[in-house]
């Protein structure tokens, strides 16, 4: 995507990792990384390799209790993950699997 080809991912990253307290940026960059990765490999792939994986389930982690987190954060691991192998094996070994479900789990509602 044009944005993805400006840097967009590095800032989206490089904001979430300056602002980790804080629910609402974290909520809108899995938002955003989500949006990048859709249908687009080589954004899933790039992602990938900036840190981005480890960058959501950090978010997911450290904002359990915000449902809104919960469910971008699922969002984007699902379109990172989606028809690409090595970010699919990447979630998993990384305990991925397990926060999604503890997200569903815990977010019911």
């Amino acid at each position: 995507t044009a944005i993805a080809a400006m840097g967009g991912i590095e800032i989206v990253l490089s904001a979430m990792q300056d602002h980790i307290d804080q629910a609402q940026v974290q909520e809108s960059g899995c938002n955003a990384l989500g949006n990048f990765a859709s249908n687009h490999t080589a954004n899933k792939t790039a992602i990938a390799a900036m840190g981005g994986v480890e960058i959501v389930l950090s978010a997911m982690r450290g904002h359990i209790d915000q449902a809104q987190v919960q469910e971008f954060g699922c969002y984007a691991l699902g379109n990172f993950a989606s028809n690409h192998t090595a970010n699919t094996t990447a979630i998993a070994a990384m305990g991925g699997i397990d926060l999604v479900l503890t997200a569903m789990r815990g977010h019911i509602d």
